[in-house]
């Protein structure tokens, strides 16, 4: 039976329940959502697509996978910041070939990852559309003193990230060749790529600390992401450690191809890159391992030569062409 715009409606509504909606007068059903707004804090607001194809595969991911990678990767933006996230509204793109349970689906996981982080998906718009697609557009709130942007990096400061990189990329590979990783890797490897995770505390906590002085979330690669907070920030940075996850690890010793070079350019990790006054950074890193139980690594440092670099063997060699480019013809990210 041919779906229609008004049984679509009612039943995303039904999957996203009433979760995270104090603040929201008014949501799905009208035709703009109504939302109270702090008075004295900043909003931060940013948009993200996610095509069939091109970020996601519908073909061989789950569609609650795909709605909570979808408003999950989206969220990360605002954890860059260091935003509580508030809302959300998601454009879908519906195509013909979709039955209404599929869009219950895609919306389970999406009102999972809403719940989890208390946002309300306040509203949105349904079309026709060749593929699947998503556009989501999310909220947050932040203490003006709090907001950290990628352009406040100083020339000494350390580059940090807040977890280990290339598991999304190893995710990737194993959906295309499950004969890569064993069982155990290849599963976490697969989930790192189909449920991204916004590392929304971490930001929010890093952000409190007057030492933090640029953040940036890492969904390019580590290469290309360093490189827009060098250029925002008018600052060279040198990378001189390349944290490997376990996946990506596994996955090089199975083709013979180089760790680090994979994690560098694995791009999708959502881990967050900082740059710390370097003075503080120890005392910072502990109290990040006690807050949260993981380790907020050092990757590298800020200097005065244009450009990213990685310290290799001896000798820097620029790192421009390691990550994803939306705009360029190659392997789906």
């Amino acid at each position: 039976m041919a779906l229609s715009e008004n049984a679509t409606i009612a039943a995303i509504r039904e999957e996203l329940g009433e979760a995270g909606r104090p603040r929201i007068e008014l949501g799905i059903g009208d035709d703009a959502a109504l939302w109270q707004p702090s008075r004295s804090d900043r909003s931060a607001i940013s948009t993200d697509a996610f095509v069939d194809g091109v970020h996601f595969r519908r073909g061989s991911t789950a569609l609650d996978r795909i709605g909570a990678r979808a408003i999950a990767a989206s969220l990360s933006d605002l954890a860059a910041m260091g935003a509580r996230p508030r809302l959300a509204t998601i454009a879908l793109g519906v195509p013909s070939d979709i039955s209404l349970d599929e869009i219950r689906s895609l919306y389970r996981g999406i009102a999972r990852v809403a719940r989890e982080l208390h946002i309300a998906v306040a509203g949105g718009d349904c079309t026709a559309s060749p593929v699947l697609s998503l556009a989501v557009t999310v909220v947050g709130e932040v203490r003006a003193s709090h907001v950290k942007r990628r352009d406040g990096a100083q020339i000494g400061d350390t580059i940090a990230v807040t977890g280990p990189l290339g598991a999304s990329a190893a995710g990737l590979r194993a959906l295309d060749d499950p004969s890569l990783l064993a069982e155990s890797l290849r599963r976490s490897a697969i989930d790192a790529y189909e449920l991204a995770r916004a590392r929304v505390p971490e930001g929010r906590w890093l952000a409190g600390s007057s030492h933090v002085r640029a953040m940036l979330d890492c969904s390019d690669g580590l290469g290309r992401d360093c490189a827009r907070i060098a250029a925002a920030s008018g600052v060279g940075i040198l990378l001189e450690h390349i944290p490997i996850a376990p996946e990506i690890a596994a996955l090089a010793r199975a083709t013979g191809e180089d760790a680090e070079e994979l994690a560098l350019a694995g791009g999708e990790d959502y881990e967050l890159i900082v740059a710390i006054a370097t003075p503080a950074f120890a005392h910072l890193q502990a109290r990040f391992h006690k807050r949260f139980g993981r380790e907020l690594i050092a990757v590298g440092r800020c200097d005065a030569q244009a450009g990213v670099r990685w310290w290799r063997s001896g000798s820097a060699t620029p790192v421009d062409r390691y990550g994803w480019d939306h705009f360029e013809v190659g392997e789906m990210q």
